[in-house]
């Protein structure tokens, strides 16, 4: 049970995994391996196989009602489950307590809304989630534009903290985050979705930077001091570390070179860098606006 939680965890993330990189994870043979694979896929999970490696296939409505029953991020669930694992329970006890954390947890965040002048537009916003529908958010204030218009968008999946919806602008075809505190009203439209197949989530990368897509793959051996302080700190990156004698090989993607930079120089000495090119001319700059 414990370690197809972890799976369940890990393949719900950004990165692909062989099954040789799953089976020296976990410790346990390929055949275990594939056993958990179809144990999630017997629940509903759709696994993804591409150049041999795995990940759930995130537009799916298991993956994403996943998302909504958690409300966690990526390093949320990560910190959760790390939080369990230190707890001695039996399997039976410890399935029971994920089932009452899930529910107690959607109550308790809809709660939190509950008697706000939020709690409608929510409401509406849902429904169009549900039935598939655009839905026009009246008056909009956009601190971005510095304009107040009404937007016509296909809403998809809720922020973490119920403050903010990710939906599609009809105007530019982009995914963008609304706050629901800046949205007027809203009014369901007949319309029904048209462009489901380009509702995406951004990319979040382990150092909570995020982009369109992943734009470089990150190589650098650590010290036990900078492993130390990356887990501690960044809890998601771990899945991208590897021991290679005394030190710690990271290989991790990401979305904008600040987040990791700004890590790597707060580390001077601990952290070698391979590659990118592109990382480490970044990595310069930024040491000469220091010196200047």
């Amino acid at each position: 049970m414990e370690k197809t939680i972890r799976l369940l965890l890990l393949l719900s993330g950004n990165r692909k995994y062989s099954i040789d990189e799953l089976k020296e994870r976990f410790e346990v043979s390929e055949r275990t391996i594939f056993r958990y694979l179809n144990r999630l896929e017997n629940a509903g999970f759709i696994v993804d196989r591409q150049d041999g490696k795995y990940i759930f296939a995130r537009d799916t409505s298991e993956i994403k009602s996943l998302h909504r029953l958690f409300h966690f991020t990526e390093e949320e669930a990560i910190v959760f489950y790390h939080a369990l694992s230190h707890l001695e329970l039996e399997n039976e006890m410890m399935d029971r307590l994920l089932k009452k954390l899930h529910s107690l947890y959607d109550f308790q965040a809809l709660k939190r809304i509950k008697n706000t002048p939020s709690v409608e537009k929510v409401k509406l916003l849902t429904q169009g989630i549900n039935n598939k529908k655009r839905v026009l958010l009246i008056d909009y204030r956009s601190s971005n534009s510095s304009t107040v218009s009404d937007r016509m968008v296909e809403p998809f999946q809720y922020m973490e903290d119920y403050k903010a919806i990710w939906c599609l602008d009809i105007e530019d075809c982009q995914n963008k985050q609304f706050k629901i505190s800046r949205i007027a009203d809203v009014k369901i439209l007949n319309t029904p979705w048209l462009y489901e197949h380009l509702h995406k989530l951004p990319f979040h990368d382990a150092f909570r930077m995020s982009a369109s897509e992943v734009i470089t793959i990150v190589k650098a051996i650590l010290t036990l001091k900078a492993y130390n302080l990356l887990r501690e700190e960044y809890p998601v990156s771990e899945q991208y570390l590897k021991k290679v004698g005394n030190r710690y090989q990271l290989e991790i993607p990401v979305a904008d070179f600040h987040g990791i930079g700004r890590f790597v120089l707060g580390l001077p000495g601990e952290i070698d860098v391979h590659e990118p090119e592109e990382f480490k001319t970044f990595l310069k700059e930024m040491r000469k606006r220091f010196d200047d």
